[in-house]
């Protein structure tokens, strides 16, 4: 307003009451859209102003995002904001290369200038950075018809009442976190939800890592074994609510860092205790992820522990159900089934004794039949009822007892085997992995250690890993321990195999060759 020229736009008494007008108003704003509203009019009686937004800037990200505006042109308004939001502006290029620190900038709006539609005039805006303790949190714009409206008593009081909006951005962005977490923890009770009861492993992952992307909102999860992607969910599309001045290039992450997406810069990878497993999510802005994504994936990553540590149980319980039924099912074929076979086949014998020629010769092959059928009968209840019970049920029926003694410390990943060992190779098998546990109770107490079972087409392979001190295999005076697990493995034909470092834990490696014949 050219018409105050460089003098006072208020007096003293009337700018200091303005200014507490418009701090009490930013004090009951929860937003900062209402911190627009609120102080729009105030500015519009003395400046003749009617159009304000601000921008967010989130310096690790180098990412603005609006967050609230009033008085809004057509041009601006249409498609909920679509022209504030995703693009270049000059405002918020001079923020990002230091010439928007301290003092107000009369800027010919880059927004305006490109926006299709209505503009009401509007052309320019002063653009007041809003700093917190030296902290820079965003850009306060106000928009006019012409650069005479900002007049230097105008742009002090802008600068004034900037520093009240910068507060307001600052509690608005803890309520913001808050209302995130609050929103997230709400998705994470959902999710379990739909997660429990799911009885395959894989699928359970599989869908874990969905619900992280289309929930949460992550641009990229996986669910990592090792090195290895078990399942991974992509999210298409991208915020429209924000925009980043990095240098994508130099941002990304090394080639070996990306895993997920090939243009990502930022990257956030949460364990699965007491499993093998880790959720990893990225994005493609740098520092995408803070304290509360750490958080909440840490306590999904506890939820996936109780889901996978569920489903053992759950295979247990099955597994010695059907072996159950098995046992039943054969004692029943051998108590009934063949008891009659074999009272019909004394029956034809006595037919057989008669004087009737054609009798005679119709048991005789009567008989045969009925031998033939008490010898499929015996190799089906053998079939049925093997000596032992599979390796990897005795193996979970030894895990888990000993767990009752070493609670989390103790993991494990057991795969049910679709061949079948002697007995004995079993039970050497067992017996290795007995003693493989007694030395890590005894040399490595307190370690965690895990146990895998396998099968692949070359062989089965149980391994046994701790994180103990570990020690050199060549300077180590050999034990009774080690040299009765290598015995046990040459008698029943097995690979033994021991790998040890200082200060790098313990592996015990036993593979089971398809042609292992037992003791």
């Amino acid at each position: 307003m050219s018409e105050h020229g460089s003098g006072p736009l208020l007096s003293e008494p009337e700018e200091a009451a303005l200014i507490k007008d418009i701090a009490e108003s930013l004090n009951e704003a929860t937003d900062i859209s209402e911190a627009m509203s609120a102080i729009l009019p105030r500015l519009s009686h003395v400046l003749g102003l009617k159009t304000a937004w601000a921008f967010r800037y989130d310096p690790q990200r180098a990412t603005f995002v609006e967050v609230g505006a009033s008085g809004l042109p057509p041009a601006l308004s249409a498609n909920n904001a679509e022209a504030l939001k995703s693009s270049w502006c000059e405002c918020q290029d001079r923020m990002v290369k230091g010439h928007l620190d301290t003092a107000v900038n009369i800027v010919r709006c880059s927004r305006l200038r490109d926006a299709n539609g209505d503009k009401e005039g509007l052309k320019f805006h002063a653009s007041i950075p809003m700093k917190m303790n030296g902290r820079l949190l965003g850009i306060l714009n106000v928009a006019a018809d012409g650069a005479q409206v900002f007049t230097g008593p105008a742009l002090d009081l802008l600068r004034a009442i900037g520093f009240h909006v910068a507060v307001t951005m600052d509690r608005a962005a803890l309520v913001a976190d808050m209302r995130r977490r609050n929103q997230q923890l709400e998705s994470l009770a959902s999710m379990a939800r739909e997660l429990t009861g799911m009885t395959v492993r894989d699928q359970l992952l599989g869908r874990a890592a969905q619900l992280l992307a289309e929930r949460l909102g992550y641009e990229a999860v996986g669910i990592l074994e090792g090195p290895v992607v078990v399942s991974r969910a992509i999210r298409k599309g991208r915020s429209e609510s924000e925009y980043s001045y990095q240098d994508r290039e130099s941002a990304r992450l090394p080639a070996d860092g990306r895993i997920l997406l090939e243009d990502a810069c930022s990257e956030l990878t949460v364990p699965i205790p007491q499993y093998p497993f880790a959720i990893r999510v990225e994005g493609r802005t740098m520092g995408a992820f803070g304290p509360i994504d750490h958080d909440i994936l840490r306590a999904f990553a506890w939820y996936l522990t109780a889901l996978l540590e569920h489903l053992a149980l759950y295979q247990e319980a099955l597994d010695t159900a059907r072996w159950a039924e098995r046992r039943q099912l054969a004692a029943d074929l051998h108590d009934s089934v063949s008891q009659h076979l074999f009272s019909a086949l004394l029956l034809t014998r006595t037919l057989r004794q008669g004087e009737d020629s054609g009798n005679a010769r119709l048991a005789e092959r009567l008989e045969s039949v009925l031998r033939d059928s008490q010898q499929e009968m015996r190799r089906l209840i053998e079939a049925l009822r093997p000596e032992a019970a599979p390796l990897a049920l005795e193996l979970r029926h030894r895990l888990l007892r000993l767990k009752e003694i070493l609670g989390s410390r103790l993991s494990w990943d057991v795969s049910d085997l679709s061949r079948e060992y002697p007995g004995s190779v079993n039970e050497a098998v067992l017996r290795i992995l007995d003693e493989a546990l007694q030395n890590t109770l005894k040399h490595a107490p307190g370690a965690s250690v895990h146990v895998i079972l396998r099968e692949s087409r070359a062989a089965v392979t149980l391994k046994v890993s701790d994180a103990g001190p570990g020690f050199d295999p060549a300077a180590s005076r050999r034990g009774y321990g080690l040299s009765t697990m290598r015995e046990r493995a040459a008698a029943s034909g097995l690979r033994f195999r021991l790998r040890s470092q200082p200060g790098r834990g313990t592996h015990i490696t036993v593979a089971i060759p398809e042609e292992a014949h037992g003791l």
